[in-house]
């Protein structure tokens, strides 16, 4: 391991700090966006590493106006610490295990699973959905972490939220629809909040 690659284990491995405001306003919001949980460098690093991976395992062989739905919304690797040992430490990393206990309000966490997605310019949306209704778990003590490894823009596909939706039901009891941008028109009640990089890298 050179030395380079040693300071950006270590960083996985030092704590984050959270204050009693972010955790108070994770669990009323249901999410919430956190600056600067890692470094440039790092993100840098295993971006190249984790994109390489998706390039190679691409499982899309048809051009993209001839996919489906789903297909055209995302490429989609799931995990990739399974197969590729050089991403376990970002995947398993105890800076972002830590964060999660913090949040919740446990004592550990386990993994369902890491994944890299990878929206094409021009490709499909990805409709609004509750991750929960896909996940054979029996409590809703969950949590997922999205990190960009490029700066996201609203116009370029951030992610977004519905605001306090985790306190209902909604969503959780039917699937998502896979179809054309008018079928999410009913969901655009629930006012989004976009939420920017969860890094962004210095100009």
């Amino acid at each position: 391991m050179t030395d380079v690659e040693k300071d950006l284990h270590d960083e996985l491995e030092r704590p984050y700090p959270l204050s009693p405001e972010q955790i108070e306003a994770f669990r009323r919001d249901g999410f919430i966006r956190l600056p600067n949980v890692f470094s440039a460098e790092l993100l840098e690093h295993f971006g190249a590493l984790i994109t390489s991976v998706v390039e190679a395992e691409d499982p899309n062989e048809l051009p993209l106006a001839e996919r489906g739905a789903y297909a055209r919304a995302f490429t989609q690797i799931t995990n990739l610490w399974q197969r590729h040992p050089a991403v376990v430490p970002f995947s398993s990393s105890r800076r972002c295990a830590r964060i999660a206990c913090e949040l919740l309000g446990c004592e550990g966490v386990r993994m369902w699973h890491d994944q890299a997605l990878f929206k094409e310019a021009s490709g499909g949306i990805t409709p609004w959905h509750v991750d929960q209704f896909f996940w054979p778990m029996s409590s809703d003590q969950s949590i997922t972490a999205w990190i960009p490894f490029q700066e996201t823009s609203v116009e370029s596909g951030a992610l977004q939220f519905a605001v306090g939706t985790h306190h209902s039901d909604h969503g959780r009891r039917s699937p998502t629809t896979w179809a054309t941008p008018a079928s999410t028109t009913a969901s655009r009640s629930i006012a989004p909040k976009p939420i920017s990089a969860a890094r962004r890298a210095p100009p």
